[in-house]
């Protein structure tokens, strides 16, 4: 495969829900004599474009080396894969600088004892690579992080100089004349420091992230397509874009350093105090995993017409993430389980149930659990090809609605038409019964009246009650519970672990998703660009949030990317 770095992406893909469409190119030399005949083969070497006739006469007459690869297998690297210093292709990583390096770089690098070829790289050693969309979506969401929290560090940097010139006051009683030139002296450097740093600090990020964008436009091409040097030139880019971010992640702090004869100093002048920069690291990525108010930012939305054999309307009534990043839908009206990529395009082909799915649960890496219609779980495998296998169809007791993981190995379920709202399931089959000291409601629940989910890190079952416009919070560690009404909850529907161990709901009538603590304490409501929000679900990294609806005649799925609220 081929980078292409100078050229224009050639080929872009469109699924089920978009569309599609392709873009050709012209061989190049058939151009210089003014013929315009469409490229077939991409020369990767000479970076030039070639039908059929020219391939050939090219490998034979023109000196070089020629690596020939077909149009579509090109892989667009936007420029990742030239040297920023000498704009040539990279063929080297200097380990002892970090640094990717070409040919012209080896007038430098070429004695450093750690010089990388990168043809000769194993794609063995490229394990992580799998991993790799999954850590720039997270990056991408530190810098957004970082931005965040350097805006908030003008409020604190204020008070930092306020607590400076308090102290400087104390001084000014007795070195009333040189204070004063000191005064103006270290404010003159706070202020310049503080305006400084904030504008430095978003400058970086805002530059890392639209490099970032960059390379998340090529990571799906990159990961199906790409070859080991390409992906080995992704990798070293992320690497570095985290140590840019990594960088930043520091907090200032202003204090003065004051010498404690101050009696001895009047002769030194007005230098004689001096600004003490402390940078202290409070990373706002750390931070974030307190509960806090988040903002949510569409970032694609699709309406869900029936498409190919369709007998309805799509309804996505159960959500969930892979690992990976792509996303798992259930369709309850047309008894599917489809598979999604971050653009919300259908990938692969679906797997078609005999009845009708209602919610499902990544229960590892490649492994759904799907409660059917009626008494029935089904186990099934997903490949990284976006296959689908039925792996083992489990006959239950009860009848399930939602389901949710509790452990690796244990589900916990929300039933309807059954004494008990909850129950627990095994991936072995095994049911099994919460003990009677967390009191749920005691009433049998119709099919759609409930749903349930579970935040494992607190130990806190989550149980919301549609007609009764409340959410049921269980500790079932300390064995204690909360009821939580308010008038933003109005027809909870579904419900899902959110950022910083708290619960996201989807308040139907209201249209919105509501944002709990595991307390019950509300941080927002954040409404949705949709009507009747029906299930929910955040993915493993906590940057994205996926919602979709039951309103008669306009179905819709929306991404949205989570990102901490501005103080």
């Amino acid at each position: 495969m081929a980078t292409g770095g100078a050229r224009d992406s050639i080929r872009e893909n469109a699924g089920d829900f978009i569309g599609k469409f392709s873009v050709t190119q012209s061989c190049e030399p058939c151009m210089k004599s003014n013929i315009s005949k469409t490229a077939t083969v991409f020369c990767d070497d000479c970076l030039e474009y070639l039908c059929d006739s020219c391939k050939n006469p090219h490998i034979v007459y023109k000196p070089g080396k020629h690596n020939i690869v077909g149009f579509f297998d090109i892989v667009e690297m936007k420029g990742l894969d030239r040297c920023q210093e000498h704009n040539k292709k990279i063929k080297f990583f200097c380990q002892e600088h970090s640094k990717l390096c070409c040919n012209s770089c080896l007038i430098i690098h070429g004695k450093c004892g750690q010089l990388e070829e990168i043809d000769s790289v194993p794609e063995k050693e490229l394990t992580n690579i799998d991993d790799l969309k999954h850590s720039l979506i997270k990056l991408d969401s530190d810098a957004d992080l970082i931005i965040a929290e350097s805006k908030r560090q003008d409020s604190d940097l204020n008070k930092s100089v306020s607590k400076v010139n308090a102290e400087l006051d104390a001084i000014q009683i007795r070195i009333l004349k040189l204070f004063k030139e000191a005064q103006n002296n270290v404010q003159s450097e706070a202020t310049a420091f503080k305006s400084g740093e904030i504008k430095r600090s978003q400058t970086v990020c805002t530059k890392v992230k639209e490099d970032l964008h960059t390379i998340l436009t090529i990571c799906s091409a990159i990961a199906e397509r790409g070859t080991p040097q390409q992906k080995y030139i992704i990798l070293k880019r992320m690497e570095e874009k985290n140590k840019m971010i990594q960088a930043e992640q520091v907090t200032p702090d202003l204090s003065l350093s004051c010498p404690r004869e101050l009696t001895s100093l009047l002769e030194m002048g007005k230098d004689f105090i001096k600004l003490q920069i402390q940078k202290v690291n409070t990373s706002p990525i750390c931070l974030s995993s307190q509960p806090r108010p988040v903002t949510l930012e569409l970032l694609v939305s699709v309406d869900l017409p029936k498409t190919g054999d369709d007998k309805k309307e799509p309804l996505l009534s159960g959500l969930d993430f892979l690992p990976d990043g792509r996303l798992v839908a259930v369709d309850n009206n047309n008894m599917k389980c489809i598979i999604l990529n971050e653009q919300l395009q259908r990938l692969g082909t679906p797997y078609k149930f005999k009845g009708s799915p209602i919610c499902v649960v990544c229960v590892s890496h490649d492994t759904l659990c799907v409660t059917i219609s009626g008494q029935e779980v089904c186990l099934l495998s997903v490949s990284t090809d976006n296959t689908i296998s039925l792996t083992r169809e489990i006959n239950t007791t009860s009848m399930f609605f939602s389901i949710c993981c509790m452990s690796p190995s244990n589900m916990v379920v929300s039933t309807y038409d059954d004494p008990r709202p909850l129950r627990m399931i095994s991936v072995d089959g095994v049911e099994s019964d919460f003990d009677h000291f967390l009191t749920f409601p005691m009433k049998k629940y119709e099919v759609d009246e409930s749903r349930c989910t579970y935040v494992q890190s607190k130990n806190t079952l989550v149980l919301t009650d549609r007609l009764a416009h409340t959410v049921y919070l269980y500790d079932t560690l300390n064995r204690t519970s909360r009821a939580v009404t308010n008038e933003n909850i109005q027809e909870p529907r579904g419900a899902c672990p959110g950022p910083g161990d708290t619960v996201l709901v989807c308040s139907k009538d209201k249209h919105s998703i509501v944002h709990l603590t595991i307390n019950g304490k509300i941080l927002g409501t954040y409404p949705v660009d949709m009507k009747g929000p029906y299930s929910i679900c955040m993915s493993k990294d906590g940057t994205r949030l996926v919602v979709s609806n039951n309103c008669k005649g306009v179905k819709k799925l929306q991404l949205y990317k989570i990102s901490p609220a501005m103080s």
